[in-house]
């Protein structure tokens, strides 16, 4: 009996190292809009989850650094570069490979921008409070609307790498952070 409770135990603790080692491991993973050959898109929201062609892809957790996401018949690597920029390839069937680019929001769509110019609003207001400077200072890089939200990457002047802030579509910032080192700061 004491052996049997012993090795419960030893496999619920190992399972709750897991859960745990996985979520925090997710944290690192950075706000994603990219697009891959064959029509591949791929959107993850800081701290994912990862999502292929809208639907919620399963994640491997290798390391800190890298990723795999599985999903729509696709394996989504994700490896965050030294400088905290994310890298994005894709293998589908038949071997089929190759490197993702990051998709631009288009200025041109107005619907688009009416639908995300609060959320940028506040995050140039959010970054430009936490950095002390002047809004004036601050400038957007791009905008990325998903599931989760409006993600917005902003140029500090003098940073080494952008911030990125996550808002609603009303305008009410979730979080704001530097996406480079923080010892850079």
């Amino acid at each position: 009996m004491n052996k049997l409770l012993t090795t419960s135990f030893a496999i619920s603790l190992a399972i709750s190292q897991i859960v745990i080692t996985t979520t925090t491991s997710l944290a690192a993973i950075p706000l994603l809009n990219y697009t891959c050959p064959g029509q591949i898109e791929v959107h993850a929201d800081q701290g994912g989850p990862v999502f292929i062609n809208g639907k919620k892809a399963k994640l491997k957790v290798f390391n800190k650094n890298y990723y795999e996401a599985k999903g729509s018949g696709v394996t989504i690597s994700i490896s965050i570069n030294p400088d905290g920029t994310p890298s994005v390839s894709y293998t589908g069937t038949g071997r089929h490979n190759g490197i993702c680019s990051p998709s631009e929001a288009t200025s041109t769509n107005s619907n688009y921008k009416s639908s995300t110019s609060k959320a940028e609003s506040a995050c140039l207001d959010a970054v430009a409070k936490k950095v002390g400077v002047s809004r004036s200072q601050v400038s957007t890089i791009k905008v990325l609307n998903s599931e989760a939200g409006v993600g917005v990457t902003v140029k500090v002047p003098g940073a080494q790498a952008p911030w990125s802030c996550l808002s609603d579509t009303k305008g009410k910032v979730q979080g704001v952070s530097y996406t480079g080192s923080e010892g850079a700061l």
